[in-house]
């Protein structure tokens, strides 16, 4: 007698059928996935210091601010001097930690400042490595068309993903990305 409560955890358990949510889905996390790489992209050239607005921001005070979400963050204020000669802002506000008195390279967007360093650069760059694997998972929806639970169900996905002949592609998305993101991560650690 079958236990249907059980026949999602049995390793014999049938595939389900692909839905056309399911694949929808898949659809939306490859569109999500090329979005935040494009994003992450140009955020991680300006980070580099290609950037319009450029200038050095000199830190006057840094106080604990509590955001809508209930965490708490620093926040300092100083003087923005752009580098093209421009006026001299007293308002400039930056996320982060920093010795009051500090010069930081920033550059200025959308009334916002954002910091100019290795760092940061390679901050970014994990955000953009990350966008692969979720690529990766998009296809692997689009083909199957259902969430693998158990090994047979995902033995049965890397069969159809060889059968779409994608099999090789979604692999190299998700080395590539693991890969870089821990590279990245690294040099995001020792970079100034």
């Amino acid at each position: 007698m079958a236990m249907p409560e059980l026949l999602g955890a049995s390793p014999f358990a049938p595939t389900p059928r692909p839905r056309i949510k399911t694949r929808l889905g898949g659809v939306c996390l490859v569109v999500a996935g090329l979005l935040l790489m494009e994003f992450t992209a140009t955020s991680a050239v300006k980070a580099f210091g290609y950037a319009d607005h450029q200038g050095t921001m000199t830190i006057g005070h840094c106080a604990i601010t509590h955001r809508s979400s209930g965490r708490e963050g620093t926040s300092c204020d100083g003087v923005f001097r752009p580098s093209d000669g421009g006026t001299v802002l007293t308002d400039a506000e930056i996320d982060g930690a920093y010795v009051p008195g500090e010069r930081v390279k920033v550059y200025r967007e959308w009334g916002s400042y954002s910091l100019i360093s290795l760092r940061a650069f390679w901050e970014w760059l994990i955000f953009l490595f990350m966008a692969l694997p979720v690529m990766a998972h998009g296809v692997m929806l689009v083909v199957a068309g259902f969430h693998p639970r158990t090994i047979g169900q995902f033995k049965a996905v890397r069969e159809m993903l060889r059968r779409a002949r994608v099999v090789e592609h979604v692999r190299w998305l998700r080395r590539v990305g693991g890969m870089g993101m821990l590279a990245c991560f690294l040099l995001a650690c020792v970079s100034p």
